[in-house]
């Protein structure tokens, strides 16, 4: 018995070790250099929001009212809240956010100054996060990319699409390079990041969530561009503060609410959704379907006719026109395309996106009546086949390049 009574307690003190494993995290050792701001084993919280906040252009002055907006709320014993800061013409800055109500300056302790610091190399956000998770460790994870984005569509010469624009390197993060980043925080975290929320214009597109949709659990962001203010920080980091427990499903949600009704009360239109990558092979999978079914009446000039004067111009459109939503697309060839097969598979296609219980799109936040049928994610619809660098994202592989090559060649013998 004294044996087996000792054994007992070598286990029990061997779970405790194991429950401060989980419990715990962050071990600096000698000095802090990378280490959080205290340099102290950090407890394991239920949120860690982790801004890689790219000011390094024209909307330095947004930069610095958005951190003061994080510091409205401040981390507490449930919630870091930490940033990356790179200014324009300054040095980058890495950010543990604490309260204060300063509303001119920026308080929060500086953990760590980075020098003239790259915020267009996708690697930069990698190592951002890497260290973020090991120095803040947390149950869930919302990492925010704020900037100008593009999307997919941006005119704008010599660049491939994306996001992140840094104009002292002249570089930006690209979409296929967006993707990677997210590959390689799957790895650090170890499981689908939780949260990628994107405070940019034109971000919210099946091209982008596609290229992530491995790695990413909930994408957040806007079908339409953003205005320079953006997110405004206090409205959603606020309600998480006081509720940590909320789940991702939740916070996704909450991120785009608290972002239109900031809008709704300035009267301005604006969209912002919530996507769950979980069920995107889902829905691709009846999609693809749909668009090989759109593919093969090509040769059919009633389908073509439709498509060409009922659909594509009436099809909700963004910033840029070859942006359209996916879901009024969708609408609106159910309408017009009078085919049983297309019919059935359209009808089984919204409820995956839509309409079922577990729809591909969360949540959708949209005001102002030029954004009525903004649905939650927008696609890339151009005027004629697209060029070469689209046949780089993952996308490309899709039938809906396989349905716009065939729509284009038909559509032109259409008066």
């Amino acid at each position: 018995m004294a044996k087996r009574g000792m054994l007992t307690v070598l286990f029990a003190v061997f779970m405790m070790i194991l429950m401060a494993g989980n419990v715990y995290a962050g071990n600096c050792g000698g000095g802090c250099g990378g280490c959080n701001d205290t340099c102290e084993t950090k407890a394991v919280k239920d949120w860690t929001v982790l801004v890689f906040l790219n000011a390094d252009n024209n909307l330095d002055q947004f930069g610095v009212k958005d951190v003061n907006e994080m510091e409205k709320i401040g981390s507490n014993d449930r919630l870091n809240i930490v940033v990356l800061l790179d200014r324009e013409g300054g040095v980058a800055k890495k950010l543990y956010i604490t309260k204060d109500n300063d509303e001119n300056n920026i308080t929060s302790k500086v953990v760590e100054e980075l020098g003239v610091y790259d915020m267009g190399n996708y690697k930069n956000l990698v190592d951002f996060v890497a260290w973020g998770v090991k120095n803040y460790p947390a149950k869930n994870y919302l990492v925010n990319i704020w900037n100008h984005g593009s999307g997919w569509n941006k005119k704008r010469a010599m660049t491939f699409k994306g996001i992140s624009y840094d104009d002292q390197s002249g570089n930006h993060i690209t979409t296929p390079q967006l993707g990677q980043a997210m590959a390689s925080i799957y790895q650090t975290i170890g499981k689908k990041l939780d949260i990628l929320s994107m405070d940019a214009c034109l971000m919210q597109m099946a091209e982008v969530c596609y290229e992530v949709k491995d790695y990413v659990q909930f994408c957040v962001a806007s079908e339409e561009t953003e205005p320079g203010d953006g997110y405004t920080y206090d409205t959603f980091l606020g309600p998480l503060a006081k509720d940590p427990s909320m789940d991702a499903l939740a916070v996704s949600k909450l991120t785009a609410q608290a972002y239109a009704d900031h809008y709704i009360q300035q009267g301005e239109a604006c969209t912002q959704s919530s996507v769950d990558l979980d069920k995107m092979d889902a829905f691709m999978a009846k999609f693809d379907q749909l668009c090989a079914k759109l593919a093969e009446l090509m040769s059919d000039k009633a389908v073509v006719t439709a498509i060409k004067k009922q659909v594509r111009p009436y099809t909700q459109a963004f910033y840029y026109r070859s942006n359209i939503d996916l879901g009024h697309f969708l609408s609106l060839v159910q309408k017009n395309v009078k085919n049983d097969q297309v019919q059935a598979l359209v009808a089984e296609t919204i409820a995956l996106y839509a309409a079922g219980q577990n729809p591909l799109i969360a949540g959708n936040c949209i005001n102002g009546s030029s954004m009525k049928n903004a649905t939650g994610l927008a696609i890339y619809f151009p005027s004629s086949n697209p060029g070469s660098d689209y046949g780089k994202i993952k996308f490309s592989k899709t039938n809906w390049t396989l349905f716009l090559s065939k729509y284009f060649a038909a559509a032109a013998s259409v008066q």
